[in-house]
């Protein structure tokens, strides 16, 4: 018996399977519009709206937007940052819809830090910051 049919997937290749499931996850963003678009289809998905929950638990705890002095920079203009969650739970790349040194300051506050674990990735999150 192969080692498909024990998993109960009979006629069909375990490679074929992990194929196919990569074929099937959602880029990764490389841009902001792009990591808008990767936004726009995650946050439907089951676990999305918890997992964001525990994301805003998670950085409020470690006051990462206070400790960076980013809202002194541009102050009043509102910026919006869409983070990557990797498989860890660390943010690996960070998009804004603005260039100016507060977007900036944010973009590298988060970058690296520590959240939960997603329930998928890459699990993109939204902030507005003013």
């Amino acid at each position: 018996m192969t080692a498909s049919r024990r998993l109960g997937f009979p006629g069909c290749t375990v490679a074929a399977l992990l194929a196919a499931a990569c074929a099937a996850s959602p880029p990764a963003a490389d841009t902001y519009p792009s990591a808008l678009a990767l936004f726009d289809r995650a946050k439907d998905l089951p676990g999305f709206t918890d997992y964001v929950n525990a994301f805003v638990r998670s950085q409020n705890a470690q006051h990462l937007d206070e400790r960076s002095g980013c809202y002194a920079k541009n102050v009043g203009q509102r910026i919006s940052l869409i983070l990557i969650v990797d498989r860890n739970g660390r943010i690996i790349q960070s998009y804004s819809d603005s260039k100016t040194p507060k977007a900036k300051c944010f973009k590298a506050a988060y970058l690296g830090a520590q959240m939960p674990i997603p329930p998928f990735v890459p699990l993109p999150v939204q902030l507005a910051m003013k």
